[in-house]
């Protein structure tokens, strides 16, 4: 009982801190610091989902740093559009192995959108896409009553519209 009680906080305190991470790539400026941070927010997660035993969720998330980090890496080529294919594809078979409903349809589209931004928009667009994505994350959050991630995700955005209002001034 013990042990359980210990991973569970491990396991928050892992997640908390991811969240404070992904809220330092929402201010940072530069594409690809943004890229390094964001990654680095959802390989906390995915070890915070694995600890909670939620491996769909834990599996999702390491998918998605893989992401973050290969749109950085991958500038041009075949490579650049099958890997963003291929994360497409990937999002979009765990929708449909996890379907709810309609409501599936907001984290799909989310993270789709999220992939073709972090792959094929310049930074400032890429942010404004994600603002997309934010708001579909959100109304998620409120349909689940996931207020923790409803908070999350709403700081995230305002600090996102604050870096794209700071890079829209340059």
């Amino acid at each position: 009982m013990q042990l359980d009680l210990n991973l569970l906080h491990l396991a928050y305190l892992i997640g908390g801190i991811g969240i404070l991470v992904e809220w330092r790539a929402y201010c940072l400026p530069d594409g690809v610091a943004f890229r390094r941070w964001s990654a680095a927010g959802a390989v906390l997660w995915a070890a915070q989902y694995l600890l909670l035993d939620a491996w769909t969720a834990g599996l999702t998330m390491a998918s998605t740093a893989l992401r973050t980090l290969l749109s950085s890496r991958l500038q041009k080529g075949v490579h650049k559009h099958w890997t963003a294919a291929s994360f497409v594809a990937l999002f979009s078979g765990l929708t449909a192995c996890s379907w709810q409903g309609p409501v599936s349809l907001l984290p799909a589209f989310a993270v789709i959108n999220t992939t073709l931004a972090l792959f094929y928009l310049n930074n400032r667009r890429m942010r404004i896409a994600l603002l997309a994505s934010s708001l579909a994350w959100i109304s998620n959050d409120c349909i689940w009553e996931a207020w923790p991630a409803l908070v999350a995700e709403t700081v995230a955005m305002g600090l996102n519209l604050r870096t794209i209002s700071k890079l829209l001034a340059r």
